[in-house]
């Protein structure tokens, strides 16, 4: 369907809304109305995911930025016998709010709404939005964290910590400074990943469920990916004065945070107005009057009903399992 759009659109001298119109019967192509315009929806879908792809650069920063400043920290267990945190254990304040948040909307935010006469559930594109702003929100708190410790190091001259084997000069600001960020990222991807994979279920023609669910994994796992050669790209420019050296004591580990803050910020600004011309889009304002002709009935994209119980059980356990 896309290549005949594609060949059509070059053949032809009328010009039509979309170059995948080109594609239906009564325009000379081969696919049914109803087909090209599911298919359109789907792919006007893409954008609004890719500009997730930031997003999951900052929650990777869970694995790695934050466990490098954790293990910097006073973890505890100087005393004989004493009790050390694990650093890695601090996801666990992430994952609680995580499933907390999801279970706290389901089973009181939406139903209240319901009672009071609003919309049963705020919209997909909302929650996405306020799940980012909570991802900058994360950013922040961890640079200010980073900014505190470093100057606990230089006021006290910190003390070696033994950490899994490795020796580890650390600050003596206790590693629980960490948990404001863990909590705004557990909130931040309980609304944006469920969301996320929501909007793909709901909002995508049935044959091309399956499909656009995986494309927005793909996305998540290229968040990862990214991440990783963005810390290169940052240890590269800044050689002279490094930011994220292998030792973090000794660059400024704040200014990467911060920079991923306002990166973040940009990519906000970008979705608004993807959502925005989204929204606008003719096709899928026949689609939410109910004026779209479908066997079966599309919910909108702010109703209530989801997806089945058993997908939302899987949208949890992927994405808690992705810590």
């Amino acid at each position: 369907m896309i290549w005949q759009g594609i060949v059509l659109k070059r053949r032809s001298t009328d010009k039509l809304q979309s170059w995948l119109d080109y594609a239906k019967s009564s325009n000379g192509g081969s696919y049914q109305c109803q087909a090209v315009d599911e298919v359109k929806m789907a792919v006007k879908s893409i954008p609004i995911m890719l500009t997730a792809v930031v997003y999951f650069i900052l929650f990777n920063q869970m694995q790695s930025t934050y466990l490098l400043q954790a293990e910097r920290m006073n973890l505890g267990g100087q005393e004989p016998g004493g009790f050390q945190i694990p650093a890695a254990s601090m996801q666990i304040f992430c994952w609680t709010i995580h499933s907390f948040t999801n279970a706290f909307q389901e089973l009181v935010i939406f139903p209240l709404l319901s009672r009071m006469g609003r919309r049963p559930s705020p919209g997909r594109f909302l929650r996405i939005g306020i799940g980012m702003v909570l991802g900058i929100a994360a950013q922040i708190a961890a640079a200010i964290v980073e900014i505190y410790r470093k100057e606990d190091l230089k006021e006290t001259g910190g003390f070696d910590q033994i950490v899994a084997g490795k020796v580890y000069h650390s600050a003596y600001l206790s590693v629980l400074y960490q948990v404001p960020q863990f909590l705004l990222m557990g909130v931040s991807s309980a609304l944006v990943v469920t969301a996320g994979l929501e909007y793909t279920y709901v909002q995508s023609p049935v044959v091309l469920r399956g499909l656009m669910q995986g494309i927005f994994l793909l996305i998540l796992g290229l968040g990862g990916l990214l991440a990783s050669a963005f810390v290169g790209i940052v240890q590269a420019i800044t050689v002279s004065d490094e930011w994220y050296p292998d030792e973090i004591n000794e660059g400024h580990i704040d200014y990467y945070l911060f920079l991923l803050a306002g990166l973040m910020g940009l990519d906000f600004c970008i979705y608004l107005v993807i959502v925005r011309l989204y929204k606008g889009s003719p096709s899928i304002t026949s689609i939410e009057d109910g004026s779209f002709n479908h066997t079966e009935r599309r919910p909108q994209e702010d109703e209530t009903v989801l997806m089945p119980q058993d997908k939302r059980t899987n949208v949890l356990k992927f994405s808690m399992g992705n810590s």
